[in-house]
């Protein structure tokens, strides 16, 4: 008799924010492979990434969503009650530096923006994602916090308080959500070469004159570890926090050993 065994992780349902993003792409490829079925939230560029990776034989559900407008999230998230029951696990990928200037150059609006972007979308969803988790008996919130939270970077003040803002939201609803069976767990990645990373790297090099390897070389200096991070080595820890029972309330920091200069 043959028995078919099918993948431990076949029932579980994924909601992904932002699955166009630098890390997002990568992680999303990486779930689908390991047989979570995805549901992605976002913009027009992570639609036409899912778009991309559905005419290549994935399978992907997804939400356009503005992460910044209250009521788009809350229609976004009953759009994905339509689409399946529960969720075992929610990550937010949304967020970005922005704008890199001195303090005395940053603007009000500038300030707001960054918040926007970074803080006030990872509350809205993780509110909607927290309470649809409490009423179905529990489940796994992954945040994204950034090394900029921990350790101050020159010309990113408003980034640093909105990632550390993150970092303390992942406290709160550690603190509030474990009675309901609710892991929450945050990612402080230090610079990791993204797409666009790695785009933005290629015209400074062509603004500075100094090489492209140059440039690259001295971003590996800038760690003890000298390496460079890679989204794909992310993922190993990003598979863990999203099936841990016991891993509750950690910002954990993922930098080779960046932020120790």
């Amino acid at each position: 008799m043959y028995l078919k065994i099918m993948p431990q992780n076949h029932q579980k349902t994924i909601l992904i924010a932002a699955p166009g993003s630098g890390i997002g792409k990568i992680v999303t490829e990486k779930l689908v492979k390991d047989y979570f079925r995805v549901i992605g939230i976002g913009g027009k560029n992570s639609k036409e990434f899912v778009e991309i990776l559905n005419q290549n034989d994935y399978s992907i559900d997804f939400v356009e969503c503005d992460y910044t407008s209250e009521s788009s999230v809350i229609e976004a998230f009953n759009e994905v009650k339509i689409l399946t029951p529960k969720i075992d696990g929610l990550i937010i990928f949304v967020g970005g530096s922005l704008i890199s200037k001195p303090i005395e150059d940053v603007s009000y609006s500038d300030f707001r923006k960054v918040l926007a972007v970074n803080l006030d979308s990872t509350f809205l969803m993780g509110k909607e994602g927290y309470m649809w988790m409490q009423e179905q008996g529990g489940g796994n919130i992954l945040f994204f916090g950034s090394t900029t939270g921990l350790k101050p970077s020159k010309k990113k003040m408003p980034y640093g308080v909105a990632k550390a803002a993150v970092h303390n939201l992942t406290l709160s609803f550690a603190q509030e959500g474990a009675k309901h069976k609710i892991v929450t767990n945050a990612i402080a990645p230090g610079y990791v070469m993204t797409d666009r990373h790695i785009d933005e790297l290629q015209n400074k090099a062509l603004e500075s004159g100094d090489s492209f390897e140059d440039i690259l070389l001295k971003i590996e200096n800038k760690n003890p570890m000298k390496q460079l991070l890679k989204p794909e080595e992310i993922y190993p820890l990003i598979k863990l926090l999203l099936t841990t029972d016991h891993i509750q309330g950690q910002v954990i920091r993922i930098d080779s050993g960046q932020i120790l200069g």
